[in-house]
């Protein structure tokens, strides 16, 4: 039997399983099941070629497909994770396959015309995985639940400590994990639609996948804002007390300028915990992020002093001032170093 396995995660797909089963007569399929009880078994009881686990408690997709990796005891076989919903080409197996013949980790990349709502979801996903990991970024599809790897390119002490929320995104766990020097590619598939059965796409799947971004973004975000957020009166406070004494555009600019030397204090400390060389880090912090960001709250700020109260307008300059902070401070001041992995195209 071939060292290829497939991963299909399941839950109510027993007609999809149907059709999508013959088609996978050369590889170790493992179903992993949410106790579906829709006749999965008696599907899967069919084909000799095929590992039916059963989970009494139904705990979503990215679980269960970890659940199935964890399963595979050959860690010199290969596999690919996919949907019972035919939404994955299942042709394009081969290809994936060939591809991990030299490389360590395969992505597949949709194309194709979708509903407009999926794309704006995929879109705003694919954008909020590049802030929060700027390590995904060679990736075309970081959203991705079409993919493989060798499972010899993670450590099993590794592999048994990843985490994942229930509709998480195993793939980026996954990815993360990688040894370094691991060399990644993708494959390209036409984006299929549903065969039967309904999506299992909610809010509670969104949700999970925000928790596990902050999770694995190891909450970076979550203090950057929490210090944004302690800053705001630091900054209007400095204004108020500045104002009565010069032009309103000196006292902008001198609120801004402390409270910016304050933020760059509590996050080298708290959030990047001391990750770059401390004057290195404030040295570009300076000259990227106090100047770029200092300049976008502070041109916001006094262009809308002409229709609002100073006060509210310095607000929205904070407001506009921390989104670009957040992103420079995460991709250039305390980036210590380019991707584990190389990105083979």
């Amino acid at each position: 039997m071939t060292d290829n396995f497939v991963i299909v995660p399941t839950y109510k797909e027993a007609d999809n399983l149907r059709k999508l089963l013959p088609a996978l007569r050369r590889y170790r399929v493992i179903v992993v099941d949410d106790d579906s009880r829709d006749g999965t078994e008696r599907v899967c009881s069919k084909f000799k070629n095929v590992k039916l686990i059963v989970r009494k408690v139904k705990r979503g997709m990215a679980s269960a497909s970890l659940d199935g990796l964890r399963s595979i005891s050959d860690r010199q076989g290969k596999v690919v994770f996919m949907d019972a919903d035919f939404e994955h080409d299942p042709s394009k197996l081969t290809a994936f396959f060939r591809k991990l013949g030299s490389l360590d980790f395969v992505v597949g990349v949709k194309k194709g015309k979708r509903r407009l709502s999926r794309r704006l979801l995929s879109w705003s996903g694919k954008q909020a995985t590049y802030m929060f990991l700027p390590d995904t970024k060679p990736l075309h599809d970081p959203m991705s639940c079409f993919f493989g790897l060798k499972i010899s390119s993670i450590d099993s002490a590794a592999l048994e400590k990843i985490r994942v929320e229930p509709y998480g995104k195993l793939m980026i766990a996954l990815l993360l994990a990688l040894k370094i020097g691991s060399k990644i590619g993708e494959v390209e598939y036409a984006y299929g639609e549903r065969k039967r059965g309904s999506s299992k796409i909610s809010f509670a799947g969104i949700s999970d996948y925000i928790r596990e971004l902050a999770r694995l973004n190891d909450n970076r975000f979550l203090y950057f804002l929490v210090i944004g957020v302690v800053g705001i009166p630091i900054n209007e406070g400095l204004a108020a007390l500045f104002y009565p004494h010069m032009p309103l555009a000196y006292a902008l600019f001198a609120a801004i300028a402390i409270s910016t030397v304050v933020n760059f204090f509590a996050n080298h400390y708290i959030t990047f915990r001391s990750r770059a060389r401390f004057w290195h880090a404030f040295a570009k912090f300076i000259a990227l992020t106090a100047i770029i960001t200092g300049a976008t709250n502070f041109l916001v700020a006094i262009a809308l002093s002409f229709f609002v109260f100073y006060l509210l307008s310095n607000f929205f300059g904070i407001i506009a001032g921390f989104l670009v902070k957040y992103f420079i401070s995460e991709e250039y001041v305390w980036r210590t170093s380019q991707s584990r992995c190389t990105f083979v195209r």
